[in-house]
């Protein structure tokens, strides 16, 4: 159940990118209009995978799946049969709370059922299904779009979630039933939820607008006060959704801070290189999606044995080692210029992969291991959470760099070197956001 609630996650996501330029044109919307189909189901993700996490905390994570598969199901059936952009815009909110669930409990689960010896195996292998989705997904959608129409990308959905949705109902009785006198604390996951959702939105307003712009101050400002709230709801035990204390855990501390770094640090690279590969090198679209497929088959293939060997060694080391490849992969890129081959790309793309797949999965077994089995649902939500806060600040800070350095070399010359040479400053940096979460991964415990 892990496993499929996992790959459904990333697939979904993925799937329906392909898909976004054949909707646009089914309802005669604008391309800012369509991106919503997306923005809106990674923003409702942001907001509520910590608070999923929490609610399975005092539910249990029967409840949990149950749940997530309905809404995922209601969601994806209302998409295949949406009238207009805006029902499929809140269509898509109600797929992604249903999504919201799996990503937020999904290694919560897999650490309660198995031991702690095979702890970094079993999520070894939920990483390789967060691969696999961002793999098929994009081929899945090309050839569904290629034999039937847009709504297949979502009635595909529908036979899988209830597949399970019997597993659920079905394996969930063989766990001991769920025992929890801690009660749902919503204000503090409605305020948590206004604070990450305002302040996302705000980083990506950044690459279109000023710092001084009302829309951006606005949702700062909003952001700021939810968080505020948040922080004195946390600060007393009646009232806390997850409470400082975890915090002063340093295992769990430098994880989450390595995890935010080295997302961070990638996320830029995901961006611009198919801008690269079809401004620079004038690949077809088919194409650059074949170079993209590259960072998640090999962390398919790094992840599950990261896993098994850091059940035998302990997390420091492969998850240093895999922030140190990730940099060198980061830093090679960086000294891409117009004249460098496609075969190039594709080593960096695996470096950086490679490296991705190495770290991942000790530092979330780390994380996972550092607190104790009544805190491990809401600590799933927090990892999730702080993957996609990571991406989301590594897309805002690259993409604005990258469009201030634009500006800066606009005299440089024509419309590709000014392109690489914005590319360099961006990947030196992204770099050095890389090298940020070594420390991290250093100073922690090696055993949970």
């Amino acid at each position: 159940m892990a496993a499929v609630g996992t790959f459904m996650a990333t697939f979904d996501g993925s799937v329906v990118n392909v898909a976004l330029p054949t909707i646009a044109d089914y309802f005669g919307a604008s391309v800012d209009l369509a991106a919503w189909v997306s923005l809106s189901y990674s923003l409702t993700l942001v907001a509520l995978i910590m608070v999923f996490g929490a609610w399975t905390q005092s539910k249990g994570y029967a409840f949990g799946y149950k749940t997530g598969f309905g809404l995922f199901i209601l969601g994806s059936l209302l998409c295949s049969v949406s009238w207009s952009i805006y029902a499929l815009i809140l269509s898509r909110v109600i797929q992604a709370a249903g999504t919201a669930m799996f990503a937020a409990i999904g290694i919560g689960l897999i650490t309660e059922v198995f031991p702690e010896n095979e702890r970094g195996k079993a999520i070894g292998m939920i990483v390789m299904m967060v691969s696999a989705g961002f793999i098929i997904g994009p081929i899945a959608g090309g050839l569904l779009l290629s034999a039937f129409s847009w709504h297949s990308i979502f009635l595909i959905n529908i036979p899988v979630g209830l597949i399970g949705l019997y597993m659920t109902f079905v394996y969930f009785k063989i766990l001991p039933p769920h025992q929890s006198v801690q009660k749902m604390r919503w204000a503090g996951a409605l305020s948590v939820s206004l604070a990450l959702v305002t302040g996302i939105f705000a980083l990506g307003l950044l690459k279109d607008y000023s710092l001084t712009n009302f829309r951006i101050c606005g949702l700062g400002v909003i952001s700021i006060l939810s968080l505020v709230l948040f922080a004195k709801l946390e600060s007393r035990k009646e009232t806390a959704l997850i409470g400082f204390e975890i915090f002063k855990n340093r295992q769990f501390t430098s994880s989450v801070a390595a995890m935010l770094a080295a997302f961070s640090s990638i996320a830029g690279i995901m961006i611009l290189i198919p801008f690269y590969l079809e401004r620079v090198k004038h690949l077809e679209p088919k194409q650059v999606a074949l170079y993209l497929l590259i960072v998640p088959i090999t962390m398919f293939i790094f992840s599950p044995l990261s896993g098994k060997i850091s059940d035998k060694i302990g997390f420091r080391f492969l998850s240093s080692l895999g922030i140190i490849i990730v940099s060198a992969g980061l830093y090679y890129m960086s000294r891409i210029n117009i004249g460098s081959t496609t075969t190039y790309v594709a080593l960096g793309l695996g470096i950086i992969g490679t490296g991705f797949g190495i770290f991942s999965t000790p530092n979330s077994s780390a994380l996972m291991g550092s607190v104790d089995k009544s805190q491990r649902a809401v600590t799933s939500g927090i990892l999730a959470t702080s993957r996609n806060i990571g991406i989301s600040i590594g897309v805002a800070v690259c993409t604005s760099l990258f469009a201030f350095f634009n500006q800066k070399y606009s005299t440089v010359g024509d419309e590709s070197a000014i392109f690489v040479a914005s590319f360099h400053n961006v990947l030196l940096i992204s770099t050095g956001l890389s090298i940020l979460a070594l420390p991290f991964c250093l100073i922690r415990g090696n055993h949970s």
